[in-house]
């Protein structure tokens, strides 16, 4: 795992965030005295010069546009007429004036404001309210891709360290699903480089808790969700022990609604409403029975001699969300599992994957049949194959959500 210190210290601030300065160009400028003669004559000597400021005291009041300006003084009898008047004919009296020291955010905003005449024409750059240079538009739009390119750098190396942290925060219960059930297989795929699914597995007394739940978001939103949800759910089991898991569900909404202030009707009540659907369940391996509470999640069951794949329903209740009731009770449901049995639990992102030749989701149907078609494999033969149908489902189609799911049979 990498060090935290070297990875704080390799995005520390190396260097200034750039400038109205950094665009700055000495060019040639005007002064109000001069005549339009002096300013077609600049033109030809500075041939990439697309405008030329006009300045009074050293202060600019001005900018001439060479295209307008060249148009204008070719028309007939324009040179005669305008030739040796004051360069301010032609001018702008209203051009984009910024200070060196305007960040490049800002700069970004204020050109926008101004339209294209500051994209086209560039604009005026001061130090202390006297000209110093001009900047144009391509200039600018190169430094704001390079900053957003450079930002962007940032945001994904920090995704991509928290990922670090919360695969090291699931790693231990992989582990204990490992010691505890050496059948079991799981697939935990988040959509973007962190997610919003979690898993958690604890060895007990007898017995065996594992949980798999898909709280609200995906991405960055949805991490931030699992550390909540999973600290909860572990204090809960350190409190409680882990044989009753409708009372674990019922203990983790409150410590969801308490940490994110989500109190239902309440005037204190935050734009938050987040929570997670969740499968909590208790193995008792000498008994071969299963309990199971579910909010919104289902357990699937397929015994040895059985035709059709039995799916036990979660109660239509979220943990944790603004409607969920601070002492709503889930229920427990007790499952005899005969030597064989086969029980799958997975998050909604894989029957809700869209795909197909009609774009419709994966759906519950679909992944009974394949539970069915590979029912003799192993749980790791069997994940496979579940998740070869979904991408072949998905085919060219977006990942919708995170995707967790757990195989095992007892």
């Amino acid at each position: 795992m990498p060090d935290s210190r070297a990875y704080l210290t390799e995005f520390r601030p190396r260097f200034q965030p750039p400038s109205a300065a950094d665009l700055c160009t000495p060019v040639p400028c005007m002064t109000t005295g001069q005549t339009n003669e002096e300013v077609l004559e600049v033109f030809s000597r500075h041939r990439d010069l697309v405008a030329l400021p006009v300045v009074e005291d050293g202060r600019p009041i001005g900018l001439i546009n060479r295209n307008i300006f060249l148009s204008q003084m070719s028309k007939q009898f324009r040179m005669e007429l305008y030739g040796r008047k004051s360069c301010i004919a032609f001018m702008d009296k209203e051009p984009l004036v910024v200070d060196a020291g305007m960040d490049i955010d800002t700069l970004t905003v204020r050109t926008v404001e101004c339209g294209e005449k500051a994209l086209s024409d560039g604009f005026i750059i001061t130090r202390e309210g006297a000209f110093a240079g001009v900047g144009n538009g391509l200039q600018l739009m190169r430094v704001v891709a390079d900053v957003q390119a450079s930002r962007h750098r940032q945001i994904m190396h920090s995704i991509e360290y928290a990922s670090v942290i919360q695969q090291s925060t699931l790693r231990t219960s992989r582990d204990a699903l490992a010691r505890v059930c050496p059948h079991a297989h799981l697939v935990w795929e988040p959509r973007d480089v962190v997610g919003g699914d979690f898993y958690q597995f604890s060895q007990g007394a007898g017995g065996w808790f594992g949980a798999v739940a898909d709280c609200t978001g995906h991405g960055v939103p949805g991490a931030f969700m699992t550390l909540i949800a999973s600290t909860s759910l572990s204090q809960a089991v350190e409190r409680q022990g882990a044989r009753d898991p409708a009372q674990l569900l019922g203990t983790v909404n409150r410590g969801i609604k308490q940490v994110l202030g989500q109190v239902d009707g309440g005037d204190d009540t935050p734009g938050s409403d987040d929570g997670m659907d969740a499968a909590f369940f208790w193995v008792d391996t000498a008994a071969r029975q299963l309990t199971f509470a579910g909010a919104r999640l289902s357990l699937h069951v397929l015994r040895p001699e059985a035709q059709e794949v039995e799916v036990i329903e979660g109660q239509r209740q979220g943990v944790g969300y603004v409607d969920s009731a601070p002492d709503y009770v889930w229920q427990n449901q007790t499952v005899a599992l005969p030597s064989g049995s086969l029980v799958f639990i997975t998050t909604d992102g894989l029957t809700d994957q869209v795909g197909g030749p009609r774009a419709i989701a994966l759906g519950k149907r679909r992944l009974r049949e394949l539970l069915l078609q590979h029912r003799a494999a192993s749980p790791a033969e069997i994940n496979g194959a579940v998740l070869e149908g979904l991408r072949a489902w998905q085919g060219d189609h977006n990942r919708r959500d995170d995707v967790t799911f757990l195989c095992f049979r007892i």
